[in-house]
């Protein structure tokens, strides 16, 4: 049995089988990129190297922290295993 794969265009794809079955689909998703800061909800403003991003619910928004200031690292607890 033989499978021929053929890449018409960018969003569709058919596949065969033999020479009696026939499969078609359609890819529905795309690559894109972006760059964090391009987010609504996202607040990079005076981020530096070594800044954590953290959720604020006041602002709904996630911003840039300096995590050795503005962090009480005392509180975070992994959880036990």
């Amino acid at each position: 049995m033989a499978i021929n794969v053929t890449v018409g265009t960018p969003t569709a794809i058919k596949v065969a089988v033999g020479t009696s079955n026939t499969i078609n689909t359609n890819i529905v998703s795309k690559r894109t990129s972006t760059k964090i800061e391009t987010l609504a909800d996202v607040d990079v403003e005076g981020i530096q190297d070594g800044y954590t991003l953290v959720y604020n619910t006041a602002t709904n928004k996630w911003e840039a922290v300096d995590p050795a200031s503005d962090l009480n690292l005392g509180i975070i607890d992994g959880g036990t295993f």
